[in-house]
């Protein structure tokens, strides 16, 4: 099973309407293709970093859809989305093997969890014990320090 997510900006001055009706295009074009829709987000209106076709904001939409094999749905929804008159940006990513990777990465830190407790327990328990003292070279004397130099001046 692939998950990808579906990101598209809608121009800013569309009335609610019609944005629902853009996004309810976009969901049926998915749906008719065989993709089952996990998640919709709307951001709402927000700044661009940069001009796009002449607008400086835009509606953000985000759907995560999942689909076992057809690559050619993303083509084809990408293709509709490109000559659609109300989308200004869209950009489609894989992230199944985002998720994958990061549920490797949790298993390997679960496992490594017991053993990098002990070891931080170990470090505690031996900065907790007192250090044995070993007797050492004797300081220098100075002049000055009131050693038996200076006894003698």
């Amino acid at each position: 099973m692939r998950i990808y997510e579906l990101g598209f900006i809608l121009k800013p001055d569309l009335p609610a309407e019609e944005a629902q009706a853009s996004v309810d295009g976009v969901k049926k074009s998915l749906t008719d293709g065989g993709a089952k829709i996990d998640k919709v987000d709307d951001w709402g209106k927000r700044r661009l970093a940069y001009r796009v076709r002449g607008f400086w904001n835009g509606q953000y939409v985000f759907i995560q859809y999942s689909i076992k094999d057809a690559t050619s749905l993303t083509r084809e929804v990408e293709r509709r989305l490109r000559v659609a008159d109300n989308i200004i940006k869209y950009m489609t990513i894989r992230i199944d093997e985002d998720l994958k990777r990061l549920k490797k990465a949790k298993t390997r830190r679960a496992k490594r969890a017991p053993r990098l407790a002990a070891k931080t327990a170990a470090r505690a328990a031996e900065t907790a014990r007192p250090k044995p003292t070993t007797p050492g070279r004797p300081k220098p004397e100075r002049p000055g320090d009131g050693g038996p130099a200076a006894g003698a001046a």
